[in-house]
């Protein structure tokens, strides 16, 4: 799905407010990455500094730092549960989170609390798009302001 000329996959579920998209894996837990949108917000990722591996990490709360232009912003959870997996690969390519925000650049695994129970807080596919683009209207985004770094996926 295209919302503003960015991609937003419809197999993945989302988290607008935060600017992440949630993967759930055959395990049961989930990898965290931030979307499309996000890298937009953000504009060039120069570092992510996740918390460490096994710490609990309660609904709001941050669970990784990033760094982008003379700017840092905590990465907060969309739901609580314990860092399982940190994309290491970051740590030296940190431009994977903008270049390939779906695939390689994912942030970090949590292992969900109650996550049956919580699945449908997170909307997937065309159900994502009403949430994603009233998230832009409500922060103001025009992806043809110049100010805006926006990661624009060709097809």
């Amino acid at each position: 799905m295209n919302i503003q000329g960015l991609e937003f996959p419809d197999d993945f579920q989302y988290a607008p407010a935060l600017g992440l998209w949630l993967r759930e894996e055959a395990d049961g837990q989930l990898t965290l990455g931030l979307n499309a949108y996000g890298c937009a917000l953000y504009g060039e990722i120069f570092a992510f500094t996740p918390k460490r591996l096994g710490a609990r990490i309660e609904e709001g709360r941050s669970f990784g730092v990033l760094e982008f232009a003379k700017a840092a912003t905590s990465s907060r959870s969309p739901l609580g549960g314990e860092l399982s997996a940190i994309n290491e690969a970051l740590e030296q390519r940190p431009a994977l989170i903008h270049r390939d925000c779906y695939g390689a650049g994912w942030l970090v695994r949590l292992r969900p609390e109650d996550w049956p129970a919580q699945r449908q807080r997170f909307p997937q596919g065309e159900a994502a798009r009403g949430a994603l683009e009233a998230q832009m209207r409500l922060d103001g985004f025009d992806p043809d302001n110049p100010a805006v770094q926006a990661l624009k996926w060709k097809k």
